[in-house]
């Protein structure tokens, strides 16, 4: 089936009630999506509000600390993974069903793609600061020198820039332009056929690498840093426990070992919060990572193939898991950073202001 076949069946499929291949028919297709919709929008800002404060607090904070480099680099990749996936939401509205566009295929290129290497950008990062903090609980002399603010803001560009040009195909390979539909009378505003072996080739290159290269090496990476850290605190929160009594008299004696104490659980505090941001990450990705799968396997599953709608709603629904995983660093910060919350409460309370005035 040529490429171009399969957009033109897309746009009759679109305007019209009648099934179409694929198992599910239009109107049972647009009512799924318009249920996870209305669900991604509510997430979605959430989503925004939260990163838009993360990004405020960490700012405040300051980036004396590598740490809060990466985390307002995770809070900009996510505010923007937020928006585009709103746009494609919002882009599946009834209102947009009597404009001179097809929604879906419309959304697809304009916020679909962006929103796909935003969150690869945000797996990266995510993938960044587990690898940093396992390397700083076994590696600690040497690792905390090695991973200062200033390389950790290059590693942050680094992996922005590794991301974002190659995406520049993606308008190659779906370009935006009006499509006629005789039948009824109309033109609409949506993706064009192709015939160019070129950028047919460079599309599947960056979709492997997109879609498979990225997110199952963040995967990997994220979920064996977790499980390592994990094993850590057990560890250690083993070892406390048994030398409970000895640490207290220790401490009563010795100054310095109160101050050890502190840092324990200071760094102890700063693994857990990493594990559950690495959690709340593997979690979303796992129905992310079999859609990759599929896709790779049926090449029909995909926009213009026979399986258009199924692909559109899982879709859809990914990008809900997509939301979430954008969406909980606020609530994961504020729970488990002492200082996250001191500032956000400072914060929200206008205290500043106040004192100003």
């Amino acid at each position: 089936m040529s490429v171009s076949m399969n957009v033109g069946q897309a746009h009759v499929s679109v305007g019209t009630e009648a099934g179409t291949p694929g198992l599910l028919s239009v109107k049972m297709t647009q009512s799924f999506i318009l249920a996870i919709a209305s669900l991604g929008l509510t997430l979605a800002l959430f989503g925004a509000a939260g990163n838009i404060v993360n990004i405020i607090i960490y700012g405040r904070l300051g980036f004396a600390e590598s740490t809060h480099v990466s985390l307002a680099a995770l809070a900009c990749s996510d505010l923007a993974g937020v928006i585009t996936a709103a746009c494609v939401e919002i882009f599946e509205l009834p209102i947009f069903h009597n404009v001179p566009i097809i929604p879906g295929l419309f959304a697809f290129t304009v916020s679909s793609w962006p929103h796909v290497v935003f969150t690869r950008v945000s797996g990266c990062i995510t993938a960044f600061i587990s690898l940093e903090r396992y390397l700083c609980v076994f590696l600690p002399l040497k690792i905390r020198s090695t991973f200062t603010p200033k390389r950790t803001l290059i590693a942050m560009v680094t992996i922005f820039m590794a991301v974002f040009p190659p995406m520049v195909v993606v308008y190659f390979r779906y370009p935006l332009g009006m499509w006629p539909i005789p039948e009824q009378n109309r033109s609409v505003l949506t993706i064009l056929p192709i015939n160019d072996t070129v950028v047919e080739t460079s599309f599947r290159v960056f979709q492997v690498y997109a879609s498979a290269v990225l997110p199952i090496t963040s995967f990997v990476i994220v979920t064996s840093c977790t499980v390592l850290l994990t094993i850590s605190l057990n560890k250690s929160k083993q070892w406390r426990d048994a030398n409970r009594t000895v640490a207290i008299k220790q401490d009563r004696k010795d100054k310095s070992g109160t101050a050890k104490s502190a840092e324990a659980s200071k760094e102890a505090k700063a693994i857990k919060m990493v594990v559950a941001i690495a959690t709340v990450f593997i979690i979303s990705a796992i129905p992310s990572c079999i859609h990759i799968i599929i896709v790779i396997l049926f090449p029909e599953f995909d926009i213009n193939g026979r399986y258009a709608n199924i692909f559109s709603v899982t879709g859809h629904a990914f990008f809900v898991f997509d939301l979430l995983n954008c969406s909980a660093n606020i609530v994961i910060y504020y729970r488990m950073s002492t200082k996250f919350r001191q500032a956000t409460l400072e914060l929200l309370s206008f205290k500043r202001w106040v004192k100003t005035g």
